[in-house]
């Protein structure tokens, strides 16, 4: 019996860290501008990131398969030079489920110009929290915190705080590398600004909108579409307060380069909901996207 409870024990332990991972995120690298004959290392390095990025055990919550947070990570390389050195953009987007339907909400999407670093073909990618190992593994290191902080956000009100300062630290840390992205700028948004912008108290309706809309508006849809509706109708309309304080905030380019086709098919069709004045705020907070607004 005492021989059979260990098994057992074994094979839960087994479960739990196979099912420990917290994302399942597609890697994608596209070196088309590259002038290079061979793009095997370009290759090497997409598989590389693709499992540093899905088997690293980044908290220490435990996911379900089912749980993981899907996500995609597009890596445009432009330059690559002394078969070491990459630089380029790269793409970030992530999205959640919906409770009680098959729909998948977008919760991140964003595009970071300023990529650089160095990579050897078939060098080990090893992730330590407490030191600065090299910029690509801090690259890939941070957003898999930002994402999963930003996913918890949506699901408890600042639930991703931890993960957010997991973030922060990486960008403490890889300040040391001067590889640009890192450092405090104003008037720019970089990474360090995108986490301490997030978190600034100056800044809180952004988190604090994410999960209303998606916790209490998005998640009620397949139950009540009108309740629905006038919940994220209100936690739009919550932004005129940071628009008060911060006109042209970097917050509602975060917040929209993820939302706005969202927003026009919620207030698209359904229940109706009076939108005047939302269309007036969103006009302003989100200018860019006027042409979208006009189809609410």
């Amino acid at each position: 019996m005492f021989k059979k409870i260990i098994i057992l024990l074994g094979l839960v332990l087994l479960c739990t860290v196979g099912n420990s991972q917290e994302l399942n995120c597609t890697f994608s690298i596209n070196a088309d501008q590259v002038g290079v004959s061979n793009k095997q290392v370009f290759q090497t390095l997409e598989r590389a990131l693709t499992d540093f990025v899905n088997k690293q055990q980044w908290t220490n919550k435990v996911y379900k398969s089912n749980e993981k947070i899907d996500c995609g990570m597009t890596l445009i390389v432009s330059s690559y030079t002394n078969n070491k050195n990459f630089s380029g953009t790269l793409q970030v987007n992530a999205v959640r489920p919906v409770f009680g339907s098959n729909y998948k909400t977008p919760i991140f999407n964003f595009k970071d110009d300023a990529i650089s670093f160095e990579y050897t073909e078939y060098e080990p990618l090893i992730y330590n929290p407490a030191t600065y190992e090299s910029n690509l593994i801090s690259l890939i290191s941070y957003y898999a915190y930002m994402i999963i902080a930003i996913d918890a956000d949506t699901f408890a009100m600042k639930g991703g705080e931890n993960f957010y300062k997991q973030a922060l630290d990486i960008v403490n840390l890889a300040q040391q590398g001067n590889y640009s992205g890192w450092e405090a700028k104003r008037n720019s948004l970089n990474r360090y600004s995108l986490v301490d912008l997030i978190t600034s108290n100056a800044h809180r309706e952004y988190r604090e909108i994410m999960y209303g809309y998606h916790r209490l508006g998005m998640d009620v849809f397949a139950n009540n579409a009108e309740i629905a509706k006038n919940e994220i109708y209100e936690q739009l309309m919550s932004f005129e307060n940071l628009n008060k304080r911060s006109q042209n905030s970097f917050m509602f380019r975060i917040f929209f380069d993820a939302k706005s086709d969202e927003v026009v098919d919620v207030f698209g069709s359904g229940p109706d909901v009076n939108v005047k004045d939302l269309k007036k705020l969103l006009n302003r907070i989100s200018a860019p996207n006027s042409s979208k607004w006009k189809k609410i």
